[in-house]
């Protein structure tokens, strides 16, 4: 998937379904008001549900933000002396809240029930001091900071500077990182925000729904591809190949590709590059024409599933997909360089860019085989790792059937 595609999947457009559910749901006020009285406990029970879900599912980052949220839910809606002291505290709780919510952006997914727990605790209470911290410094030293600031800066400027930070981060690193988790915490930040300036836009049993529901599809979503997907090459895996089995018709055929003498490459050139190979040729598999379906089927072995096609019609689409990778130019680059004096640089700079760079190729070896009548997916697999077996032998780089 090129990056622009991926950009879209996992970044603009949950943001883009988000901004527009929100819309509806404004648009929608008059329908689901006389519902509000329910509407106001859904936070509890899908912020929670959301919470044990992302510990179920290893997403520590989202279940603390979903607990925090129900807490802060909790505190406007109850009128005990602990939560109206918190209410009297808004401005600091704010930006301290945009604090966490943002370091919740660069850490990663850690077990709650560990250390990593009590660090998790303790970055909250920092931030959440933070924003006490910065509001009282603002107090004391504002008319000492506008003075001397070389640009015109006004109280409130100072005031909501970490915001306008963290919304900057947080936000170039949901684009630069590009997944569902870290746009789920940049929505987070956003209607945190959003609630902050216009409170009376929506009110907050809605706006904490919706990110309940949010956080919810962000774990299944993710919790689908970790199954479906293969980390590494970005296929699909051989447990999705097997959902596609229980949707094929009758008629369909299927290829074993492998990629040939990988075993020797990977103890020539290492792993690392091994990992780059697979990935570029999966790259180059993934774009066969004719309907085909690709899969890594485990280790250097891929599959790819044409539905209603005979072995016949299929070929030159393989071939296609073969030829492109025999002719690709794989270039391989040294991880470690050695460090060079100024003359050196100098003199490497003044060469071709293309010096210094080894390249390398390899090829693929592919069986076919079409579905027999009564013939189960697992026999016409087997078939097709015949086939498979029969290109080595004869050769490498070709198409048995």
């Amino acid at each position: 998937m090129s990056s622009f595609l991926h950009g879209c999947r996992y970044f603009i457009l949950p943001l883009l379904i988000t901004f527009i559910a929100l819309i509806l749901i404004q648009v929608t006020e008059a329908s689901w008001q006389i519902w509000y009285a329910i509407i106001a406990q859904l936070p509890y029970w899908l912020l929670s549900i959301a919470a044990a879900m992302a510990l179920q599912f290893n997403r520590s980052r989202l279940a603390c933000l979903a607990l925090l949220l129900v807490a802060f839910y909790m505190s406007k809606q109850s009128s005990a002396q602990v939560f109206t002291m918190v209410n009297n505290h808004t401005d600091e709780l704010f930006i301290g809240g945009a604090i966490v919510i943002s370091w919740f952006a660069f850490i990663k997914d850690r077990g709650l029930v560990s250390s990593h727990g009590i660090l998790r605790a303790l970055g909250i209470m920092i931030g959440l001091g933070l924003g006490f911290i910065w509001l009282e410094v603002i107090e004391r030293f504002q008319a000492e900071i506008i003075e001397k600031s070389p640009v015109n800066v006004t109280s409130q400027t100072l005031t909501l500077a970490p915001i306008i930070c963290c919304l900057i981060l947080v936000f170039f690193r949901a684009m630069w990182r590009a997944n569902l988790v870290n746009t789920a915490i940049l929505t987070t930040l956003g209607i945190w925000v959003f609630y902050y300036f216009q409170p009376d836009a929506f009110p907050l049993a809605v706006l904490l729904s919706s990110l309940a529901v949010i956080y919810l599809f962000t774990i299944l979503i993710d919790s689908y591809f970790l199954a479906y997907r293969d980390e590494l090459t970005g296929l699909a895996s051989r447990r999705a190949l097997y959902n596609l089995v229980l949707s094929l018709g009758r008629k369909y055929s299927v290829a074993m590709l492998d990629i040939d003498h990988f075993k020797k490459f990977n103890d020539t050139y290492g792993h690392d590059v091994g990992d780059q190979v697979l990935k570029l040729v999966a790259a180059k598999m993934a774009q066969v024409s004719g309907g085909g379906k690709v899969f890594r089927y485990g280790g250097e072995e891929f599959t790819i599933v044409f539905p209603r096609k005979n072995a016949q019609t299929i070929l030159d689409d393989l071939e296609d997909v073969r030829e492109s990778i025999e002719d690709y130019s794989i270039v391989l680059r040294e991880d470690k360089r050695t460090k060079k004096s100024n003359s050196q640089a100098k003199a490497r700079r003044s060469k071709s860019k293309n010096a210094g760079k080894k390249t390398v190729s390899v090829t693929i070896s592919i069986g076919v085989a079409e579905r027999h009548s009564g013939e189960s997916f697992d026999q016409a697999l087997k078939r097709a790792d015949q086939a498979l077996y029969r290109a080595k032998k004869r050769g490498r780089n070709q198409i048995c059937i």
